[in-house]
């Protein structure tokens, strides 16, 4: 089955503006809800027929996501967080799988996504810490970070039709 053939499958254009063909989800963040996330993450690359390769590449940048929302966003304490997860089709046509996560803590970083995908690592001099962000950018093809007046938005893109990964 090709990956077109899948996404038709999940494809809903006539119900655009309605929730058919998307997961929601709201959870108080800790560690035990991680298992939720990667069954949310196995369904939806199933959706979209990707290989196990790239699910696992889609579940270690959701999964660092919700990590670092729950360490430093919160501080290790429980926190609300809102996942939303669906299919869709960029501006070039290209078909994506996209999670957007919604946090409602204290904005303590406000750096560049960009930066971060593009800044090198020291690996002579490696420490713990620090390369979270660096790893969900080279994970996912696209990441977004917007501060928000009560908290963060994080956006995270896999394009579906790369089979190169």
């Amino acid at each position: 089955m090709t990956a077109s053939k899948c996404i038709q499958d999940v494809s809903f254009s006539e119900c655009e503006s309605s929730h058919v063909g998307k997961l929601h989800l709201q959870i108080n963040c800790n560690s035990d809800c991680i298992y939720v996330l990667r069954s949310m993450v196995a369904v939806m690359t199933t959706r979209a027929c990707m290989e196990a390769r790239q699910s696992n590449r889609v579940s270690i940048a959701v999964d660092e996501l919700f990590a670092n929302i729950s360490k430093h966003a919160y501080g290790g304490k429980a926190g609300r967080v809102e996942l939303e997860t669906f299919l869709e089709v960029d501006a070039h046509g290209e078909q994506e799988l996209v999670f957007d996560f919604r946090d409602y803590a204290s904005v303590g970083w406000q750096g560049s996504m960009e930066e971060e995908a593009e800044r090198s690592i020291d690996v002579e001099n490696l420490c713990p810490g620090g390369l979270g962000l660096k790893l969900i950018c080279s994970a996912a093809d696209h990441c977004e970070h917007e501060v928000l007046s009560d908290g963060n938005h994080w956006r995270l893109k896999f394009c579906i039709n790369n089979k190169s990964l």
